[in-house]
């Protein structure tokens, strides 16, 4: 019967073995959370207080250099109705979550992309945004959209 490694275990193959060592295969992870209120989304650079329209976008965190993507996780507690959203950087709005719509209300959901986990450590830092398109987010009093993204650091 044939013996395989993954790409982050393949050093255990070898002999002598040479443990793997990078954020990939025991490395600590660091999750960094985004709040967003929907019934007043202050914080814009343009004008405090405005909605959220299609085509704007909300800064979630900054990935630091030397981390890989674990995932992320969505909790919103409303629908966000006929709005899609994305979550990437300016340069690859959909990276990490291809924009699509957001219905499930108080119920945490996992994205990621699997090109977007296998993928290297970033040599600098990212900023990693949400990008709306359709139409605006819900503007319901006291609602929340919470995002969790998930890094691995050496």
């Amino acid at each position: 019967m044939a013996k395989f490694y993954s790409t982050e275990t393949r050093s255990l193959g070898n002999v002598p073995q040479n443990p793997p060592g990078d954020a990939a295969y025991g490395g600590r992870k660091r999750t960094y959370r985004a709040t967003i209120s929907l019934d007043a989304p202050a914080l814009s650079s343009s004008s405090a207080g405005a909605v959220i329209t299609a085509a704007d976008t909300v800064v979630l965190c900054t990935r630091p250099a030397g981390t890989r993507f674990i995932g992320g996780r969505i909790t919103s507690s409303v629908s966000l109705a006929t709005s899609t959203i994305a979550i990437g950087t300016a340069a690859s709005p959909e990276k990490y979550r291809a924009a699509a719509v957001f219905t499930a209300v108080d119920t945490p959901t996992d994205f990621g992309k699997a090109s977007a986990m296998a993928a290297a450590e970033t040599i600098t830092d990212e900023e990693i945004i949400l990008t709306t398109a359709i139409a605006s987010l819900p503007t319901t009093a006291g609602a929340k959209l919470v995002i969790d993204l998930e890094f691995a650091a050496p």
